[in-house]
C-alpha cells in the first residue's frame, strides 16, 4: 500500500475488531484502509485524505468518535464499543446531490443489512436515518468536497448502533442490532456497511429509476405516516408523508392541500 501524503493521527491502529489492517485491505478489495479505536470524525479524517489525493474507495474506520457528526451540524453520539463508525470517500464527478444520495446510500445499508441479519427490519427514514421497528438503528452524513479541475468529491459517513448496552443511557430513541438479532460481530456489521455503500455510489446516480423507486417503497419508514415538517422560518405544517421524488424529496400531502416537496427543514413522526 502506497500511503497519501497526510500526516497520521495518534490512535491509528494496525488491528481492528479482530482484523489486521492488511487483512481489512484484502477483505474489502483496495489499498486504502485506515483504522482506528478512537478519532474526531471518521468524515474529518476522510476529508483530509481526499485532499491529499487518496483514491477513490478509501475507507476510515473506528471504534469510537470523540466529535461525531449527524445532519446539520448535530452531534453523534459515538461511545467506545457502541457501534460501527465508518466513512467511505467516492469521487463520482462533478454533478453530485447529497440529499438523493443520502437516500440512496440508505436504502442499499438497510438491504445489505436485512440480508446479512435476517429479522432485522431495517428502513429508511427520510432524509438520513436508518431505523429498525420504531427506534433509531443509525445514520448516514452525506457531505460534498472540491477536488482538482472542478472533480466532485462525496464523503459518506455511517454509524450503526451494535451494542445496546454500551449505547448513553439517556438515549432512548435509539435501538442496536444486539437488541434486534442478537450479539453481532463488528467486522460484519462493516462488511455489510462496505458492500451497501459501493451499491451503486460510486457511480453517483443523479436520479431514481422506477426499479429504484419501486425498491425506495419498500424500505421507506415515513411512507403513510402523519409527519409534522418544521423550517425555523415557517409554521410547521403537518401532512401525511407520501413518498420519495425521483431526486431525493420527501412528497408531503398536508390535510386538504396540494401535494409538497420537502428538500430542508426536520421531520417529525405525529401531528394528525
Amino acid at each position: 500500500m502506497t500511503e497519501v501524503g497526510v500526516t497520521m493521527l495518534p490512535g491509528q491502529v494496525d488491528r481492528w475488531a479482530g482484523k489486521s489492517a492488511a487483512a481489512l485491505r484484502r477483505r474489502w478489495e483496495r489499498d486504502a484502509v485506515y483504522p482506528f479505536d478512537s478519532i474526531p470524525s471518521t468524515n474529518d479524517f476522510a476529508r483530509g485524505l481526499a485532499a491529499a489525493g487518496a483514491p477513490a474507495g478509501s475507507i476510515v474506520v473506528c471504534r469510537e468518535q470523540t466529535a461525531g457528526r449527524g445532519r446539520r451540524g448535530r452531534s453523534w453520539s459515538s461511545p467506545a464499543g457502541a457501534g460501527l463508525y465508518l466513512s467511505m470517500l467516492f469521487r463520482p464527478g462533478a454533478d453530485i446531490l447529497p440529499p438523493l444520495l443520502t437516500i440512496v446510500a440508505g436504502v442499499d445499508l438497510a438491504r445489505e443489512l436485512n440480508r446479512r441479519f435476517p429479522g432485522l427490519g431495517a428502513a429508511v427514514k427520510w432524509p438520513n436515518d436508518l431505523m429498525a421497528g420504531d427506534r433509531k438503528l443509525g445514520g448516514i452524513l452525506a457531505e460534498v468536497t472540491s477536488g482538482g479541475e472542478g472533480e466532485g468529491l462525496l464523503i459518506v459517513g455511517v454509524g450503526i448502533n451494535v451494542e445496546a448496552g454500551r449505547l448513553p443511557a439517556d438515549v432512548k430513541e435509539a435501538v442496536a442490532l444486539d437488541e434486534r438479532v442478537g450479539p453481532a460481530r463488528l467486522i460484519d456489521v462493516a462488511d455489510a456497511a462496505v458492500a451497501g455503500l459501493e451499491r451503486r455510489l460510486p457511480t453517483a446516480p443523479d436520479a431514481l429509476d422506477a426499479a429504484s423507486l419501486d425498491e425506495l417503497d419498500r424500505f421507506d419508514w415515513l411512507r403513510n405516516r402523519w409527519v409534522e415538517h418544521r423550517l425555523s422560518d415557517r409554521k410547521p405544517a403537518v401532512g401525511l408523508a407520501a413518498g420519495i421524488a425521483p431526486d431525493g424529496a420527501l412528497l408531503l400531502r398536508p390535510r386538504g392541500e396540494a401535494l409538497r416537496r420537502v428538500v430542508a427543514g426536520s421531520i417529525e413522526v405525529g401531528g394528525s
